[in-house]
């Protein structure tokens, strides 16, 4: 399984039950990234699938939902207990500190993946996203 998720420089995904940042353009990378694929989100993470042209499968919890050879992305659920299942990691870090009161439960590096790819991109609403893809 391939996981999305967005984070600040401290970690944190979210903020009062609201994401913290959007961005079209990362969107879109998620999309390129997938191919043909379909990515599974939450029904919270819907409106910002609304423009793009991946393909999505809305459902309460994709991480349970989404077999082994799927895309997910993530915003709000632990990753922790999925470990077992994730083979790849994307982390978009916007780069930035914002407030935030749900943190990435996991530390790519500790739990046996290794960085295989790392580069900025410049986003519609961020100078600059770091994507970093870990593999295990």
């Amino acid at each position: 399984m391939t996981v999305f998720v967005c984070i600040d420089e401290r970690g944190g995904m979210m903020f009062n039950k609201r994401r913290q940042s959007r961005d079209r353009r990362l969107i879109d990378d998620i999309a390129r990234h997938a191919g043909d694929a379909a990515i599974y989100i939450s029904d919270y993470s819907e409106s910002l699938f609304e423009e793009s042209e991946a393909s999505v499968i809305c459902v309460s919890n994709p991480l349970e939902s989404a077999r082994e050879d799927s895309f997910v992305f993530v915003e709000n659920l632990p990753l922790y207990g999925h470990l077992d299942k994730i083979d790849t990691l994307v982390i978009y870090n916007w780069n930035r500190h914002y407030p935030s009161d749900v943190k990435l439960d996991i530390k790519p590096l500790e739990v046996g993946f290794r960085l295989g790819d790392s580069y900025d991109f410049e986003g519609s609403s961020h100078e600059k996203i770091t994507k970093e893809v870990y593999i295990k």
